[in-house]
């Protein structure tokens, strides 16, 4: 039986909008909510509840979670009200196999920006730095920023607005995926050397590129552990 649970209910630690007044930042944080398990699988969003946590009117909560609607983190809608949607096998698949397709597209595009200035590949060194800071005292919540931000990296590199957008609409499901098996064993450095592996791919292929197929291969190789641990997670539970 679905929860019931109003947001105003929710104990501490629910995340507040960093920019309350928009309706993306009141979408993201509901995400963030949905992905720390503040807000979870069937659970009924009151809107009057959202318009209190956060401190603003009802149209920024109503056209957040019409943009969370959209996107299929909530689902219903109308009179029936919204609700946390399910996170089975078969959306964590969805997910991944999109984000890849997506992903290629912005890599390869930043590597050809990259090729007439790889200073900028600085900001990827940045987050790898990040990255190595939370290995080292555990801290699961900013190496999943850090990865996160590793490839927003990538996607702003890209300067492809089309496909930087649809990326950060895919974002918010890979944060709630990703914390879909955060309670299982992760090795941090793990993660942290994933992604050395491919920042060294990326210097190659700024001042050797190889084909398209390469970029590809190159990626499949980096997801393929998470993506199974999610998938592996799904199958067994869902995010419940």
């Amino acid at each position: 039986m679905a929860t019931e649970t109003a947001v105003d209910d929710v104990e501490g630690g629910f995340p507040l909008p960093k920019r309350a007044l928009l309706p993306d930042a009141i979408a993201d944080a509901i995400a963030e909510a949905i992905a720390t398990r503040h807000l979870r699988p069937g659970e009924r969003i009151v809107e009057t509840g959202l318009t209190k946590r956060f401190q603003v009117s009802r149209v920024p909560v109503r056209e957040a979670l019409k943009i969370l609607a959209t996107q299929g983190i909530l689902v219903g809608g109308g009179h029936r009200g919204y609700r946390v949607a399910d996170y089975g096998q078969n959306k964590v698949e969805q997910v991944f196999e999109i984000r890849l397709m997506l992903e290629l597209v912005l890599l390869r595009d930043a590597i050809r920006n990259w090729q007439k200035d790889s200073k900028s590949l600085s900001d990827l060194r940045a987050v790898i730095d990040r990255m190595r800071r939370a290995a080292d005292v555990d801290d699961f919540g900013e190496m999943l920023r850090a990865d996160l931000d590793f490839h927003l990296a990538i996607a702003n590199a890209s300067g492809n607005e089309v496909a930087i957008s649809m990326w950060k609409t895919i974002a918010r499901h890979v944060l709630i995926i990703f914390n879909l098996a955060r309670y299982r064993d992760i090795k941090l450095s793990t993660v942290v050397d994933r992604h050395i592996a491919l920042l060294k791919f990326i210097e190659k292929q700024v001042h050797s590129p190889d084909s398209g197929d390469e970029l590809k291969v190159a990626l499949d190789k980096h997801f393929l552990a998470r993506r199974r641990q999610s998938e592996e997670v799904a199958r067994s539970s869902g995010l419940s």
